[in-house]
Formats: C-alpha cells, sequence, structure tokens
C-alpha cells in the first residue's frame, strides 16, 4: 500500500491563501474570526469546517503555528493561528526578511491571551465595516512595531491604520486597547490612561496630517466615562479635531456597520459615529442603522 504525505513542497498555494496570511500578518486569529473576516475576500469561506480544514492544511504545510487560548467561551478554550517564519516570508515575498519583533512567531504568555483575543476582534471588525462601505484600511501597523517618540518614552500602538474613503479622504488612526489593568489618572505611571494621551498630544502638535487615538475599551461604561473625563483635559489648540475617541468593545462589534454607529464617545460628544463628518457621502439612513446585525 502507497501511503502519500502532503509535505511542503506539495502545498499549492491559491488566492485564498494569500487572504489568510495576509490578515494573520496583522494580528493572530482564531478559525470563527477568519471565518468573519472572509466575508471581505473575493473567495469567502462557507462554513467554519472549511476554515479549520485549510487551517490545517497551512499548518502542515509549515506556514503557520497554532496554540489554545487559555480563555474559555462558548465552545470550549479555542485554537488560535500565527505565522511562522515560513508564512511570514511567503506573506511579503522575501526570502530573507526577519520579523516585525521578536516575539511575533511564538505562543502567547497566558497573561496577554486576553488583550490579544480583543484586539484581533476589534481589528478584524474595523475590516468587516470598512469592507461594507467600500473603505479601505491602508497602511496597516500591527501591534508594537509602529513607534511614536513623544518625550522620554515612546508609545507603542496596539494598531495603526488609516482608513482610505472613495472620494480620496483618508483618517489614520491609532489603536490603544484597554483591559482595565491600567491606572486612568496618574501622573506618575507612564503606562496610565492620562500619560499615554499626554504624550499622544505632543506627537499629534508636531504631525504635518492629524489622527484620533480610539481607545476600545472591554470594560464597564464608568470606566469609559472616567477615560473620556480624562480625555476632556488634553486639547490641541486652533485645532477642532477631537483627538481621542473612546469606545465600548462590546458596542463596536455588535453592529457590521460599525464605523456609523452612534457609539462613540468623546469629550465634546457622546453616542456619535466614527465618521459622522463623513456620513452624507455615504448616504445613512437611520433605518440602515436599525437593521440586524449580520450573523
Amino acid at each position: 500500500m502507497t501511503i502519500k504525505l502532503f509535505t511542503k513542497s506539495r502545498w499549492q498555494k491559491t488566492a485564498r491563501d494569500d487572504d489568510i496570511l495576509a490578515a494573520l500578518a496583522r494580528c493572530p486569529l482564531t478559525a470563527e474570526e477568519i471565518l468573519k473576516l472572509s466575508q471581505t475576500w473575493s473567495q469567502p469561506f462557507l462554513s467554519l469546517r472549511r476554515v479549520q480544514e485549510r487551517m490545517k492544511d497551512l499548518t502542515t504545510a509549515g506556514q503557520l503555528h497554532s496554540w489554545r487560548y487559555a480563555t474559555t467561551g462558548p465552545g470550549g478554550a479555542r485554537l488560535y493561528y500565527k505565522l511562522t517564519l515560513a508564512g511570514y516570508r511567503t506573506v511579503m515575498q522575501d526570502d530573507q526578511v526577519e520579523p516585525p519583533t521578536k516575539r511575533f512567531f511564538h505562543e502567547i504568555s497566558p497573561g496577554r491571551h486576553r488583550h490579544q483575543r480583543a484586539l484581533s476582534q476589534f481589528i478584524v471588525q474595523t475590516y468587516v465595516a470598512a469592507h461594507y462601505r467600500g473603505i479601505k484600511v491602508t497602511d496597516f501597523h500591527p501591534e508594537n512595531t509602529f513607534r511614536i517618540d513623544c518625550g522620554e518614552r515612546p508609545l507603542w500602538p496596539d494598531a495603526r491604520f488609516t482608513l482610505a474613503l472613495p472620494n480620496g479622504t483618508q483618517f489614520p488612526y491609532c489603536v490603544e486597547l484597554d483591559n482595565s489593568t491600567e491606572s486612568v489618572l496618574s501622573y506618575k505611571s507612564a503606562d496610565s490612561i492620562s500619560s499615554k494621551m499626554g504624550r499622544y498630544l505632543v506627537d499629534m502638535v508636531v504631525m504635518p496630517q492629524p489622527y484620533r487615538v480610539i481607545f476600545a475599551i472591554t470594560g464597564s461604561p464608568d470606566r469609559l466615562r472616567h477615560i473620556v473625563d480624562v480625555a476632556g483635559q488634553y486639547k490641541i489648540s486652533e485645532q477642532s479635531l477631537a483627538p481621542f475617541y473612546v469606545v465600548l468593545l462590546d458596542d463596536y462589534l455588535s453592529h457590521f456597520d460599525a464605523f456609523f454607529r452612534p457609539c462613540f464617545h468623546s469629550p465634546q460628544n457622546a453616542n456619535i459615529p466614527l465618521l459622522r463628518s463623513q456620513s452624507r457621502q455615504f448616504q445613512i439612513a437611520s433605518a440602515l442603522l436599525e437593521r440586524p446585525a449580520a450573523v
């Protein structure tokens, strides 16, 4: 009897494989997150089983690693996938390229699991919301790969990207994922929310193009209000742009049209869309905003 082995040399890369590997270059993902994200691709997956089969093939081909999250939910602890060095070089189309961070291919420490799951969900939702409105996500930088020099200690956003609208307008954003593990107001801790806001403001006043920072909160509405209150202490002189937007992650994830859902908060306004100034361009109807989220 002849046994045929699946080897790296026999792997036939598909266009959908390119999409999977490119997505994993942005952040680790579960099969469920790949399934959701695939609706933005030219060849979406139609079932979770098909995703799991393809992820297994890519793992066998040496393109991916997988581990289990320590955090559990419906269905138990899920596998999350990361690129291998070979997978990263496939994405970059460069056999000599090195990883952007030292732990880019490593297993995530259990203490970071909750943070990573929330951040990955935010990123997937951002791409889905952009696709729905014909908006492109460009210039994406994964966690800890975009350095902002702003005084004694640099900032490393959890993500950095630009939304490029069909009319040519571009909106850059940095993302800070908040799991209630840091102080909101502290003048001693460099990791406090207030300290980060102050350093972002130092950078914003010298940047030629304005940008916003989104604080995505996994905690309670009380924490959101506390962060909004602290943001009110920071203003850019002679600039009307509100530099900090705060949103509960669950609110952001609950609707397919997340950019135009009035779930964001700033010191000047509560319950506003992220792209409210662009509502007329997209002809938002109130009935559309009440449409049930896609499953």
